[in-house]
């Protein structure tokens, strides 16, 4: 926490924004992204806590327009490292970002520790979240963040990307490699995409992790894969999201599948208050009855003009097909950030 107090002392000295702009002949040295957000969440059981939450700072360099790079400081939790790799992710702030980046006509290039962004929800900041992640990344069956190389390109609305990269997102351990792909359309107020995912591990990496994702058996190698598609829509104060993955884990002849997916429906009553309601599952194993996992989350956004600030109550409720667990919860969280948002 000490050190996001001295970035805050840094921000005010330097504020406003632009003027933390060192302009050389070697390019500019900027602030890309501020972000705070505390939170405490109540859960059943009378248990509280706090916590920093997904609270991050960035800088980035620019050269000439096409030559930039990024670093950005925060908890390893923004890694979102899988499941199969290791059973727990400690809260210790690290580098969760830092590539090097070349944009010109041909698309974007990255190479370092990139964001992977999976899907609708995995390429959104998290200055733009209202509900922690869905269950596709707290179960943390996806990362958000890895080291490797991705590419980007655009053209007439229509769009596609794909990262290369470790999968483990920190050292490989068992030398093998992942392939993340999106292909979709974008326009103003509509997006429709796909996304897919595949990869291989080997005990040696996955051996002590404990995950149980498709009834994967951790000592042996495994082929995964996953894929799915996303929606987004925007009509006046209206706004829906709607995200559906399958995956399946194989090993020798014997392939076993997963699902997850959410549906996300907002109403800006004002420019100071929004409700955002959220529909959550997820079936670890398809061929296992009873494990089915549902979640219903409601939240109210109270904002300041700039929506700079903003003040986040979220009730969820969580449904388990087998035996009941204690976990539904109240979260509040105070989201700052100088850039503010422009939709929910």
């Amino acid at each position: 926490m000490g050190f996001f107090l001295v970035i805050l002392a840094l921000f005010g000295a330097a504020a406003p924004v632009e003027a933390a702009v060192i302009r050389e002949d070697i390019g500019e040295l900027k602030i890309h992204d501020l972000l705070l957000r505390p939170n405490f969440t109540y859960r059943e059981r009378r248990e509280g806590a706090f916590s920093i939450g997904e609270s991050s700072f960035a800088l980035r360099w620019e050269l000439e327009e096409k030559f930039s790079s990024v670093i950005r400081i925060g908890p390893r939790t923004l890694l979102n490292p899988v499941a199969r790799y290791q059973p727990t992710v400690a809260e210790d702030v690290t580098l969760v970002e830092a590539y090097a980046e070349y944009n010109d006509p041909y698309g974007r290039f990255r190479l370092g520790r990139v964001p992977v962004e999976f899907g609708y929800e995995g390429r959104q900041w998290e200055r733009n979240l209202i509900f922690p992640r869905s269950f596709l990344f707290e179960k943390r069956i996806m990362m958000l963040r890895d080291v490797g190389f991705s590419y980007e390109v655009s053209h007439n609305q229509w769009y596609t990307g794909f990262v290369v990269h470790n999968g483990e997102s920190d050292t490989d351990v068992d030398g093998q490699i992942w392939y993340t792909a999106r292909w979709g359309f974008r326009k103003e107020n509509f997006e429709l995409g796909f996304a897919g995912q595949t990869g291989e591990t080997k005990p040696t990496s996955t051996g002590t992790s404990g995950d149980t994702l498709a009834g994967i058996d951790t000592s042996r190698d495994a082929k995964w894969r996953m894929g799915g598609i996303y929606n987004a829509y925007t009509e006046r104060q209206w706004e829906f999201v709607l995200e559906f993955y399958v995956g399946e884990n194989e090993q020798s002849v014997k392939v076993q599948k997963f699902h997850t997916g959410h549906l996300d429906v907002s109403y800006e009553w004002s420019k100071g208050f929004t409700t955002v309601a959220r529909y959550d599952r997820f079936d670890p194993n398809l061929k296992v009855a009873k494990d089915l996992e549902q979640k219903a989350s409601l939240a109210l956004v109270f904002s300041n003009r700039t929506r700079s600030s903003n003040l986040i109550l979220v009730g969820s409720k969580v449904i388990e097909e087998g035996a009941n667990i204690p976990n539904d919860e109240i979260r509040l969280v105070w989201s700052l950030s100088p850039s503010g948002v422009v939709r929910f």
